[in-house]
């Protein structure tokens, strides 16, 4: 996958600074988390982390619920950054379930 850079030619710098585990329920899709992330000089706040019916683990971008329908917070419309996030935030879930 190619990575998209940005009007200045580098591709954006993306880091974790802070994430909240959950200890919850069985129902699937079980809530893991929430997680704040910069991404250059944005932060997004309030990105959660499921774990799916079959086990993988998924990012939720944040949303706001208006007459039973969510709307988008953030849209990124770069898979390569997309990923990047989500690659983010399991790599550290999955460190914490290791210790």
């Amino acid at each position: 996958m190619k990575d998209t850079p940005n009007s200045n030619g580098r591709t954006p710098e993306v880091e974790l600074l802070k994430f909240y585990p959950f200890e919850v329920s069985a129902k699937r899709p079980r809530l893991l988390g929430y997680a704040d992330v910069k991404v250059d000089e944005i932060i997004i706040r309030g990105i959660k982390l499921f774990e799916a019916k079959n086990g993988g683990l998924f990012i939720q971008l944040p949303a706001i619920n208006q007459g039973g329908k969510d709307y988008p917070v953030v849209e990124i419309k770069s898979r390569t950054l997309l990923d990047r996030i989500r690659r983010e935030v399991v790599d550290y879930y999955k460190a914490l379930e290791n210790v």
